[in-house]
């Protein structure tokens, strides 16, 4: 049985980037989602005002993000890629797999990622959201059974995007190994 992580690359075929790779590939809810499918409740986005003051990372020279919801599926697919963070329809009769693609942000767009909130109780989930630059605020939750798999995927993109700073701006014409 394929992983999510391999259905991602086998819907990407073709569109990956050069020397991009599929890094994770997990579920996810729009904020609200888990509880309104688990006991039938109804949810909104909320938090999105404090949402980048509780960042887990920030970018440097990235905060401009417009205080408004990055409209989703109530049901999605998210994959991080070494290159993108991407936004799938969930697809698939039995089991979940990627389908139309929604959104996709080349790293340096994101701005910060929200310390993950750990939602409890019945509907337990790890809620999160992501600033995109000149775009606004995307919030998601993974279920319970996504928990663990969301929080790897949030830790690897923090660390992906500190990277991105850490290397500097990288100029489009010359690569960033140019010398002036």
């Amino acid at each position: 049985m394929a992983t999510q992580r391999e259905k991602v690359e086998a819907r990407l075929a073709g569109n990956l980037m050069p020397d991009e790779r599929v890094l994770h590939a997990v579920a996810a809810f729009r904020i609200g989602g888990v509880r309104s499918t688990m006991i039938g409740g109804a949810a909104g986005i909320g938090g999105l005002a404090g949402a980048a003051g509780m960042a887990l990372v920030a970018r440097r020279g990235r905060t401009e993000v417009l205080q408004v919801p990055i409209r989703t599926p109530g049901r999605f697919i998210l994959a991080l890629t070494s290159q993108r963070f991407v936004l799938f329809t969930l697809g698939g009769f039995i089991r979940p797999a990627p389908g139309k693609l929604v959104h996709s942000w080349t790293l340096d767009r994101l701005a910060w990622v929200s310390d993950p909130e750990l939602v409890p109780g019945v509907a337990q989930a790890l809620r999160v959201q992501v600033g995109v630059a000149g775009e606004g605020i995307l919030g998601f939750e993974f279920p319970r059974l996504n928990v663990q798999e969301g929080r790897s995927m949030i830790e690897r993109l923090t660390r992906e995007l500190a990277d991105l700073d850490e290397r500097g701006p990288v100029d489009a014409v010359d690569g960033p190994d140019a010398v002036s």
